[in-house]
């Protein structure tokens, strides 16, 4: 189609003829046109009506998603029966065999940071991903844990008759000899001091002379008289964390290095060292700790035996000595 175009100098229309270079650039500017037409119309077809192969990908895409979603859940789970099963350890059989606990710190002790996990942020659901990875580490990591204490369980569980037998559990002294209780384990007023100072056994009051019981398997490593106030001091090992001491005594029977067993003579009740009458000054200590000797003394006693005891202890005297 011919142009044309008002010449005012001969006041004439002229004929505009189309340059080729003219033709291309206006058949390249129709053409960009065209293209991004084209590719807008593609884009909003694509968002509206999804091909075949689109779909498939997106339901590859949401079936992934949510096995991801219920591994997380599964991990979630076996993550709390492991802290279960690890508080039955701490509150079950390692008190039956009366080892601590395996330290919290331990057991949440962490796998590293979280630059682990960077590079997880960066694909598709690195949420559910970088979830996965820090549940897999969490589980991998009590798994371990669990396994070493229950080797040290089972390693206790393989000894348990040379615990039992190496465990303070019978009384010192004869509960017939038994006349009454001195101080009583925990904080009491110093006799001497008139301050508030820990015991760290008990005092039992009995005829200078009384027999006194090993009570339990050991070796005896002190037997001799101590200048702290103890007087003649008995002091067994027992292994596995176990030693009692037995002091005040009027004589000793046994010397450093000799084997006893539970329920043997070691010794005969006094009144040596810092002491105001005859007794036995009774200790236990568990894993360097003095315990209760309570908790270790009444296995062998009748309910009958057990209640006297108990009242006794109930009327103990806190002025016998300075221990």
């Amino acid at each position: 189609m011919a142009k044309f175009v008002f010449n005012p100098e001969t006041l004439h229309y002229e004929e505009i003829e189309n340059s080729a270079k003219l033709r291309v650039f206006s058949f390249g500017k129709f053409s960009l046109l065209v293209t991004i037409l084209f590719l807008m119309i593609f884009r909003i077809s694509e968002d509206v009506v999804q091909s075949p192969k689109l779909k498939k990908l997106l339901a590859h895409q949401q079936q992934l998603t949510y096995e991801l979603q219920l591994l997380n859940r599964d991990m979630h789970s076996y993550s709390e029966f492991l802290e279960r099963i690890a508080y039955n350890d701490d509150q079950l059989y390692r008190v039956f065999f009366e080892v601590d606990p395996v330290p919290v710190t331990k057991r949440t002790a962490g796998t590293g940071g979280v630059q682990r996990y960077s590079e997880l942020a960066e694909k598709p659901e690195g949420a559910l991903l970088t979830d996965a990875w820090m549940n897999m580490d969490k589980i991998s990591r009590q798994l371990v844990i669990q396994s070493k204490s229950f080797d040290e369980v089972i390693s206790l569980a393989r000894t348990k008759e040379q615990r039992m037998a190496a465990k303070p559990s019978i009384q010192p002294l004869s509960l017939n000899e038994l006349i009454r209780f001195g101080s009583a384990f925990g904080m009491r007023m110093h006799p001497i001091l008139k301050t508030y100072r820990p015991h760290n056994g008990i005092d039992l009051t009995a005829p200078r002379g009384t027999n006194i019981y090993a009570t339990a398997d050991g070796t005896v490593i002190q037997a001799h008289y101590t200048t702290g106030g103890y007087g003649k001091k008995i002091l067994i090992d027992h292994g596995f964390g176990y030693r009692t001491l037995y002091a005040h005594c009027y004589k000793i029977l046994v010397e450093p290095g000799q084997k006893v067993k539970r329920g043997e003579v070691i010794g005969l009740v006094g009144n040596t060292g810092l002491s105001t009458r005859s007794h036995l000054h009774y200790e236990v200590w568990v894993n360097n700790k003095p315990v209760n000797p309570i908790n270790y003394y009444a296995n062998d006693l009748s309910p009958e035996e057990y209640d006297r005891m108990i009242s006794l202890l109930a009327k103990a005297d806190p002025s016998f000595d300075i221990h």
